[in-house]
C-alpha cells in the first residue's frame, strides 16, 4: 500500500510526501476528527519514512523496511496508542516506551519512527514528551496525531510540523464503503457518505448497522405522510416512534434534516442526481406540488429542527418536545 491506496486526503499525502525525498524534519502533528484515517495516514508516512527507496507516494513496498512494516514486524518503529477503556495513556508508558527507547540507534532502517495517540496524552504525559520533543536525537521521528489541537500544549504545537485532515467527498466515502464491502447497495452507501460528514471509519461503522437505513426509510414516509396525518395519530403513533429511538435522537433530527435538505433539492431542481433515493423522488414531487411546498417552508422546517435540538439538549421534557416539534413541522407543511 502506497499513499494512492489511501482514499481521499490529497493535500495532506502531498504535504507528507515531500519530506519522504529530503530531509523530514523531527515531528508531525496529524489532526482530524476520529474516523477520519489519521493513524492509516500516519503509518503510510512511516513506512515512507522507514524505507530504503521511498518516493513522493510513500514506501517502495519491496525493500525489507517496506516488508518489515507490511507484517507489523519492523524493529525501529513503535505505536504508542491508547488502551481500550483507558481515559489516558500512562506517563509510565511514555517512559519506558518512548523516552527511554529514542536513544538507542535504529537496527536496520536510517531513522526510528514512532506513532503516538496524543489524544491520550493528558498535560503531564505531555511534558513528559516535551523535553524529547525539543532536543531530539537526528536518528528519531515523532508522529503524534490528535483529534482536538486545543487540547494539546502550545509548546508541543511550536515543536511538530502540522497536517490537517479534512472531510472526505460524498464520492470518496462512498468508494472507501464499496472496497470494504462490495455488496452494499449504491443507495445506502451514499445514505451512510451523506450521514458520516466526510468521516470514512464513521461510514464503516454505520455500514455494519441497519438503524440509519431503517430509520431513513421510516423518517422518509413520516414526512411525505405528514401533512395528512390526524392530530391524534401524530401526538400518539407517531410520538411512540420517537420514545422509543430516543437514545437516538440527536441522530434522528440529522436525519430528518437531510430529508429536508433533498425535499429542499426537489424543489429547485426535480432532476438533480443528488436526491438519494430514486423510488422516493416522486412522491416526494407529488407532496410537494399538492402542499404548494416553497424552500420558505422547508426552511422553516429546518429551524424547527434546530429549535428542537437545542431543547432537547438542555434537557427538557422529551414529550413536550417532540410533540411540538411534530405539530409544528405538520403546521408548515400543511398550509398549501
Amino acid at each position: 500500500m502506497a499513499f494512492t491506496d489511501l482514499i481521499g486526503q490529497q493535500q495532506a499525502k502531498q504535504r507528507l510526501g515531500v519530506p519522504l525525498m529530503g530531509e523530514p524534519g523531527h515531528a508531525f502533528l496529524l489532526i482530524g476528527p476520529s474516523g477520519i484515517g489519521k493513524k492509516s495516514l500516519a503509518r503510510e508516512f512511516a513506512k515512507g519514512l522507514l524505507c530504503a527507496h521511498p518516493t513522493e507516494n510513500g514506501g517502495c513496498g519491496t525493500c525489507p523496511n517496506c516488508i518489515y512494516m507490511r507484517e507489523h514486524t519492523h524493529p525501529d518503529y513503535r505505536e504508542l496508542l491508547l488502551d481500550p477503556g483507558e481515559k489516558n495513556i500512562k506517563v509510565a508508558e511514555v517512559r519506558s516506551k518512548i523516552l527511554s527507547d529514542v536513544g538507542i540507534m535504529s537496527q536496520i532502517a536510517q531513522r526510528k519512527v514512532y506513532l503516538i495517540d496524543a489524544d491520550g496524552l493528558a498535560e503531564e504525559g505531555q511534558n513528559a514528551l516535551l523535553k524529547t520533543l525539543e532536543e531530539p536525537p537526528k536518528h528519531v521521528v515523532f508522529l503524534l496525531t490528535v483529534s482536538d489541537d486545543s487540547k494539546l500544549l502550545p509548546t508541543i504545537l511550536s515543536r511538530t510540523v502540522s497536517v490537517r485532515l479534512v472531510p472526505n467527498t460524498e464520492e470518496e466515502v462512498m468508494e472507501a464503503i464499496t472496497a470494504a464491502q462490495p455488496d452494499t447497495l449504491p443507495e445506502e452507501a451514499r445514505l451512510y457518505a451523506r450521514f458520516s460528514g466526510g468521516i470514512i471509519g464513521y461510514a464503516l461503522n454505520l455500514s455494519n448497522t441497519s438503524w440509519l437505513v431503517n430509520d431513513w426509510e421510516e423518517l422518509t414516509d413520516l414526512i411525505l405522510r405528514l401533512p395528512e396525518i390526524t392530530r391524534t395519530e401524530l401526538l400518539n403513533g407517531i410520538y411512540t416512534f420517537f420514545d422509543a429511538e430516543k437514545e437516538h435522537f440527536l441522530d434522528l433530527l440529522a436525519l430528518m434534516s437531510m430529508i429536508f435538505d433533498e425535499m429542499a433539492i426537489a424543489i429547485s431542481d426535480p432532476k438533480s442526481e443528488r436526491l438519494h433515493d430514486e423510488g422516493k423522488k416522486d412522491k416526494m414531487i407529488s407532496v410537494i406540488r399538492k402542499h404548494r411546498l416553497t424552500l420558505g417552508k422547508i426552511g422553516k422546517c429546518s429551524t424547527v429542527l434546530g429549535e428542537t435540538s437545542k431543547a432537547f439538549r438542555a434537557n427538557g421534557n422529551f414529550e413536550i418536545i417532540v410533540c411540538r416539534m411534530l405539530l409544528a413541522l405538520k403546521k408548515e407543511l400543511s398550509n398549501g
